[in-house]
């Protein structure tokens, strides 16, 4: 039976799809709004699926600051998604941020150690990936993880770090990749052309990208 970690589930629309399409899987799915959590918790009852409310981070047991926002889909973890994102200047709508609450972190090594090696890693966090993949210490199988092109340096970061672990092929999809299609190419991360079609400024491109 596979095994997949969802960080960032929000609403499960990821792990619908790997339900969807996977006869034998288990999905730990993280999701820190705790309101969201609830309403995981309730919809996967009778599912091989397990939820946990805590935020993914580079370290374990400590208070990370979340930002929920009016719409659920764009809290944070991270100041700099809220403060130079696509969503900070009113451009798509009227967005913000409540104030922080204190989530407990924990770590993808962590995640391991409970619950087995994963066979795909897929991770959403609206700017906070990089933190994410610094508390994984060890090359896992597959990992996705979410790109926009306004946060181009988190998004090489997290590639080099990636790489730093064994990772050598990398590629990229457009949009939310619901369908959970992989690249038709891959390479080494420096040769994406995805790097080639970034615009930092225009705020507008956005995808996963896939590596092993």
């Amino acid at each position: 039976m596979k095994l997949a970690f969802d960080i960032g589930a929000n609403r499960g629309v990821y792990s619908d799809m790997l339900l969807f399409t996977h006869s034998k899987i288990e999905i730990v799915a993280v999701e820190p709004n705790q309101n969201l959590e609830i309403l995981l918790k309730e919809k996967y009852k009778n599912k091989n699926v397990k939820v946990i409310s805590n935020i993914i981070s580079d370290k374990k047991d400590q208070d990370v600051d979340f930002y929920i926002s009016n719409t659920d889909t764009i809290s944070t973890a991270s100041i700099d998604w809220i403060e130079k994102g696509r969503f900070s200047d009113n451009r798509y709508g009227n967005y913000h941020w409540n104030s922080p609450i204190k989530i407990k972190s924990i770590t993808l090594d962590y995640m391991i150690e409970e619950f087995g090696s994963p066979d795909l890693i897929k991770i959403d966090v609206e700017g906070y990936e990089s933190k994410v993949i610094q508390g994984l210490t060890s090359k896992q199988k597959e990992i996705c993880f979410e790109w926009h092109e306004e946060e181009i340096d988190n998004t090489i970061h997290c590639c080099k770090l990636l790489t730093n672990l064994g990772y050598n092929d990398f590629g990229f999809v457009y949009g939310q990749n619901l369908d959970g299609k992989r690249p038709d190419v891959y390479d080494c991360w420096e040769n994406l052309k995805l790097l080639e079609d970034i615009i930092p400024a225009r705020k507008e491109k956005f995808g996963m990208i896939w590596c092993r």
